[in-house]
């Protein structure tokens, strides 16, 4: 990570198969913009789990494209933060931070999104109220909130030891976007021993 350099739009966490190149053009900022604001990590060396400041994209005020992971400056709310409209706040609707912004690509669904940032489908729905999520298309534009928002969640299957969102899919001969459709307050990874989920009717 470049460490010193505080004009970083957010952090990204590098991922299997990335290069700076990759990263550049998904992150909407130039190439040698992106190896400038990170001078201490060589492109050839680049490895999973280092951690790169996104500069902002010149001419605007916030970087363009998939936004992840924390940022490094205001506005980057949580789903309990009193300012980010989230429920509870006192606001009607949730207000998304511009670097908390992903683009839907051709093919994505929404369950792709909650297994991919470990998000309920109340989460990324509240989040995303004006959205028909089982139809979106590529270009789309989601907010992809930090922290799931609390939601009541009802009894009816405890789950055990060992069991996951595909095993217990597997074993009520349910499909994973079944499962998460019932279960609006759980995300993906909340599919752990000790877990009270619903059957869809």
């Amino acid at each position: 990570m470049s460490g010193q350099n505080t004009n970083c739009a957010y952090r990204y966490t590098v991922r299997r198969g990335d290069s700076f190149y990759l990263i550049a053009q998904r992150q909407g900022v130039q190439l040698r913009d992106l190896l400038e604001a990170n001078p201490n990590i060589p492109p050839a060396r680049l490895m999973v789990g280092d951690v790169l400041c996104v500069p902002y994209a010149k001419g605007a005020d916030q970087p363009a494209g998939e936004q992840e992971n924390a940022c490094a400056h205001p506005p980057c709310a949580s789903g309990n933060d009193q300012n980010s409209g989230s429920p509870g706040s006192g606001q009607s609707a949730y207000v998304c931070p511009a670097n908390r912004r992903a683009v839907v690509q051709e093919g994505q669904t929404a369950s792709d999104f909650q297994r991919r940032y470990n998000l309920s489908y109340h989460t990324l729905k509240t989040a995303n109220a004006e959205k028909d999520l089982d139809a979106l298309k590529g270009g789309d534009v989601l907010c992809i909130p930090e922290e799931n928002f609390s939601c009541p969640v009802p009894a009816a299957v405890t789950l055990g030891q060992g069991d996951t969102l595909d095993s217990v899919a597997d074993r009520y001969q349910l499909s994973v976007t079944q499962l998460l459709r019932a279960n609006p307050c759980l995300a993906p990874n909340s599919f752990t021993a000790g877990a009270v989920i619903r059957l869809p009717d």
